[in-house]
């Protein structure tokens, strides 16, 4: 069985999720797929005006975790409606990138393959706040 992530950090990178208008699944289907409604999702990461429970942070770590390790896609209907399937096998979806981080106080290159779907690296502007 899986952990869920820490609450505070489960916040910051479900409130940059559904920020993203690139992340490759619609606001209902992430809502379906982690079995909360879309209004909870809304007034819990976006507008925090309910608390996070266990229970909603139980659910909507185990759906982000699925969708960030690629074990489910989206698929299409006949009449062109859209649902969320579990794969047999997991195929995240990897991209190039190129930033910045902070180490040590100086700026460095980051280069490299990572996953479209993680979001918990941190900003450049995260990162000068922590440092």
């Amino acid at each position: 069985m899986r952990s869920a992530h820490p609450k505070k950090e489960l916040l910051r990178i479900i409130k940059k999720f559904l920020k993203d208008e690139h992340r490759g699944i619609s606001h209902d289907l992430f809502a379906e797929l982690c079995g909360v409604s879309r209004q909870i999702l809304w007034d819990v990461f976006i507008m925090e005006n309910m608390p996070l429970t266990e229970y909603i942070q139980f659910r909507v770590s185990k759906g982000y975790t699925a969708w960030k390790n690629g074990e489910v896609k989206i698929m299409m209907n006949q009449d062109r409606t859209r649902f969320v399937d579990y794969r047999k096998e997991a195929k995240p979806r990897l991209k190039r990138t190129l930033g910045l981080k902070l180490v040590n106080g100086e700026f460095k290159m980051d280069i490299g393959i990572k996953n479209s779907a993680d979001y918990s690296n941190l900003d450049i502007c995260e990162q000068l706040k922590r440092g």
